[in-house]
């Protein structure tokens, strides 16, 4: 309870301009620990190249019923399941409540093509599906105290995976994951559904 108490307190004591600094610095890293893997797993531009395939009706096919599936349910978890559940200490509230559309936009492909480049274009390709996918998932330690987020975002990780693994095209899994976020940072943005009474819960 303390930990989770702490959490809350140190999000809601950072400043607007530092939690984007933080966000931005995260990403940052990512970006930097996939040159460096590439690297040392020896993966070229000729071998990311191989990854990606501009096949658009492949793309759509794939993207528009997941991004949909995924935001039904998390819009549903939201509505429905008790607030303690789906409260995160407030980030997702602090990031998104006032972004600009621009602003969520940039953040949105920042995030989908820094994670999927390091998650699924390095570390799948290199560790395998499983190794990738779990590791993805504990990159969300902060949701260790909230096992239905935690699933979730496990569930989300081996649902991307598994599309890269169906696929291999890494296009696929970056649009998905930027549009799934940024349509739920437009869903917290504009208040749409009342979701945020949810990330608002205060334990």
């Amino acid at each position: 309870m303390g930990k989770r108490r702490n959490q809350r307190e140190l999000i809601q004591s950072l400043s607007q301009r530092e939690l984007y600094a933080n966000l931005y610095f995260t990403q940052i890293i990512f970006l930097a620990l996939t040159v460096i893997l590439s690297f040392i797993f020896k993966q070229d531009v000729s071998a990311w190249l191989d990854l990606v395939s501009f096949d658009l009706n492949s793309i759509l096919l794939w993207a528009i019923p997941t991004i949909l599936i995924v935001v039904v349910i998390d819009v549903i978890l939201w509505k429905k399941a008790p607030g303690k559940w789906m409260d995160d200490g407030g980030i997702n509230e602090r990031i998104f409540a006032t972004i600009s559309f621009p602003h969520l936009l940039f953040v949105s492909c920042m995030i989908g093509i820094s994670e999927e480049l390091l998650f699924r274009g390095i570390l799948q390709v290199n560790l395998g599906y499983v190794p990738a996918s779990i590791l993805f998932a504990f990159m969300h330690i902060r949701y260790v105290y909230k096992p239905v987020l935690l699933l979730f975002v496990t569930l989300l990780s081996f649902l991307l995976g598994g599309i890269f693994l169906l696929t291999q095209n890494l296009l696929i899994p970056i649009v998905v994951h930027i549009f799934i976020d940024f349509i739920l940072g437009l869903i917290i943005r504009y208040n749409v559904f009342s979701v945020r009474a949810k990330s608002n819960f205060q334990e």
